[in-house]
């Protein structure tokens, strides 16, 4: 007998299953919300070359975002 019993055994693979799906949906939010921060910044560049205050104000929030205030 090893280490671990049978049940825990099939626990961790459970777990380490869960562990797989979970990364993979994760790498997918991540290009998700990378595709979706294109075309806000494709709107935002789009907002400015038309005097929009609403688009300065986008990229005023970005910025400081970026810069974490």
């Amino acid at each position: 007998m090893g280490l671990f019993g049978s049940k825990d055994k099939k626990r961790i693979q459970i777990l380490e299953s869960e562990l797989r799906t979970s990364k993979k949906r994760i790498r997918q939010l991540e290009r998700l919300c990378e595709e979706k921060d294109s075309f806000f910044k494709e709107s935002i560049a789009d907002g400015l070359r038309h005097g929009s205050s609403l688009a300065a104000k986008h990229m005023s929030d970005r910025k400081k975002f970026l810069n974490g205030q």
